[in-house]
């Protein structure tokens, strides 16, 4: 099977499974839920705090079903089931999204904020909801844009305060080019591979530095191969949950009331959990003999302004400075 009829088997699939849920015996409206996070991890129990909310506010004529641990298929597979209107809500990335609405990747553009508060609150602005019309006229609708996913910061063989530290400094980023322009503008080079490799790449000295939230870096046991911890900050990384808009407008003003409504203390409530999980990862790298540095932020920052806007042609020009003064309007 090729993997045009991979996709096309996992979309009529999830379809099938939408249209079992909309006319089976219950008469609550089922909606799945997907991402790729384990369970027991800050998101899944977020999910799990969202259902639980979600059925309560809506007197149970609102089901979740949760799907972590990418059930329904990657990424790109389950936004092409949400397209063809099945009842999905999938966490997505602004990385993602920026292909097709282009000035959404300044989300999670490097350095734009130190702060998750002032993040959200860009994301329930006019100029937010602009994009998301955009999109949505190409059959996608953010329903919750500012789920806190973490802080992401440098784990490297060699201790790193400024960007002339990372002169030369190979570190792994994930295969995505709002990333490679992330660890650009930090001063270093960007090396695309998967996270699977992150371990044998650190060991063989193929890469000399890897970047993403302490819990991850912790998890994957890097700490064995990799003993500075950098905290450079470099994004205070949101996910948006996205939904097929077809499927969106087709639930009743009430029940996208009672989706949206809630969705806000689940976004408290994972943030809670990612800040708690997050310290608790750094004091467990401390434990296993990892140096914590502290950076010069400001010197990351003013870098990161001098490259990230000429990395992306297709931004609207300025958008990068233009949103840092929108959030110190907030």
């Amino acid at each position: 099977m090729n993997t045009l009829q991979s996709k096309l088997t996992k979309v009529s699939a999830a379809i099938g499974l939408a249209m079992t849920v909309s006319f089976g015996a219950s008469a609550a409206t089922e909606i799945m839920i997907a991402y790729g996070n384990q369970p027991g991890e800050p998101i899944d129990k977020a999910m799990h705090y969202w259902a639980e909310q979600v059925k309560e506010k809506s007197n149970g004529e609102i089901e979740f079903r949760l799907f972590p641990s990418s059930q329904l298929g990657s990424e790109t597979e389950v936004m092409e089931q949400a397209k063809f209107g099945a009842n999905i809500i999938t966490i997505s990335s602004y990385g993602y999204l920026m292909d097709t609405v282009p000035d959404l990747g300044i989300i999670n553009a490097p350095y734009l904020t130190q702060s998750f508060e002032k993040k959200s609150k860009l994301l329930h602005t006019e100029w937010f909801q602009g994009l998301n019309d955009q999109l949505s006229a190409k059959g996608l609708e953010i329903v919750v844009p500012d789920v806190v996913y973490g802080t992401r910061h440098l784990l490297s063989k060699g201790e790193v305060k400024s960007p002339t530290d990372l002169n030369g400094v190979k570190v792994r980023v994930q295969h995505s080019r709002l990333f490679v322009a992330t660890v650009k503008a930090m001063g270093g080079v960007p090396t695309p591979m998967s996270l699977a490799d992150v371990y044998p790449g650190l060991s063989q000295g193929v890469i000399e530095g890897v970047e993403n939230p302490a819990v991850v870096l912790h998890g994957g046991k890097f700490y064995e191969v990799a003993k500075n911890l950098n905290l450079t900050a470099h994004t205070k990384h949101m996910s948006p949950f996205v939904a097929g808009s077809s499927f969106w407008n087709s639930l009743s003003a009430e029940e996208q009331k009672i989706i949206l409504d809630t969705s806000r203390d689940m976004v408290s409530y994972g943030a809670t959990l990612i800040a708690e999980s997050e310290q608790s990862a750094i004091d467990q790298l401390k434990a296993e003999g990892v140096t914590v540095n502290e950076v010069d932020i400001s010197a990351f920052e003013e870098s990161a302004r001098k490259v990230v806007q000429s990395e992306f042609p297709e931004w609207t020009p300025n958008l990068y400075q233009d949103t840092q003064a929108k959030l110190a309007e907030l």
